[in-house]
């Protein structure tokens, strides 16, 4: 044992507001054009980061990339299939020839429903909606994983975050239609905790499970009725805001959240 690994309880404690700078760092974000992934891939930008932004449609990632680029910061889009190893390989080979380096990892890619698979009642579900969405909300983030990690490894640093749901917390009763969603979601919280275990010390895995957000993509399907029970389950009485998810994305990526690892933040304004 070392002084690092037990500190000086008698030393005066020191904080400083640069542990959230993530200055020089090197983050991917996959699903990052739209929605959860476009406040993240703008948060971690903010704090200094250079982003690749990581997505299917072209259009869309130029638009977040033109977005954090006119704010001063880098950034590049990458369009990649997130359940393809190959595509996925490829993406992190772009993103260290223009950057040197991965120091964050965000794994946002995912959703309840999809141009390839549908939700609805276990009993309306296909096998191939079930595998699809599998393979959007857990193959994606372990192919991603995968592909970082040596690069990560090389560099005895860096931090992954998965992107759950508080959906997928054994303590909700699931909303009905959202079955097979909200299992990819606790197969991501689990799968977080055994990377974390397999990938330390030098490598911090943390999830985050987002409650109500209202993303693009939200605002046009959500009916005004869902909307107003959805609102009414927030002790704090608002949607998230990007504000919010960003900002519990930048702390666990830098220094200030350097003894969060192989956690859950559960991010939902008291639901």
């Amino acid at each position: 044992m070392n002084e690092k690994q037990i500190p000086d309880p008698e030393a005066i404690p020191q904080f400083s507001l640069s542990d959230y700078s993530l200055t020089d760092r090197v983050a991917i974000v996959s699903g990052g054009s739209d929605g959860i992934g476009r406040m993240i891939a703008h948060g971690f930008a903010d704090a200094g980061a250079k982003v690749a932004v990581v997505a299917r449609g072209e259009e869309k990632i130029a638009k977040v990339v033109s977005e954090i680029k006119a704010k001063g910061h880098q950034a590049i889009g990458v369009p990649t299939d997130a359940t393809s190893p190959e595509a996925v390989e490829k993406t992190v080979k772009e993103t260290i020839a223009a950057f040197g380096r991965i120091d964050i990892l965000m794994n946002v890619v995912g959703g309840s429903q999809g141009p390839t698979f549908k939700r609805g009642p276990l009993l309306e579900l296909s096998k191939e909606d079930f595998n699809e969405a599998f393979n959007i909300n857990v193959t994606s983030a372990f192919l991603f994983s995968k592909a970082a990690v040596p690069q990560m490894m090389m560099q005895k640093h860096g931090v992954i975050i998965n992107m759950a749901s508080i959906g997928a917390r054994d303590y909700r009763l699931p909303e009905p239609g959202m079955s097979v969603y909200n299992m990819t979601k606790a197969a991501i919280m689990h799968l977080t905790r055994s990377m974390a275990k397999e990938w330390a010390p030098n490598i911090r895995v943390n999830c985050i499970n987002a409650g109500h957000f209202i993303t693009p993509r939200r605002a046009r399907t959500e009916l005004p009725e869902r909307r107003a029970r959805s609102l009414a389950e927030i002790e704090i009485n608002r949607f998230g805001t990007p504000g919010d998810i960003a900002g519990a994305a930048v702390f666990i990526a830098s220094d200030a959240g350097a003894f969060f690892n192989g956690s859950y933040l559960d991010l939902h304004g008291g639901t």
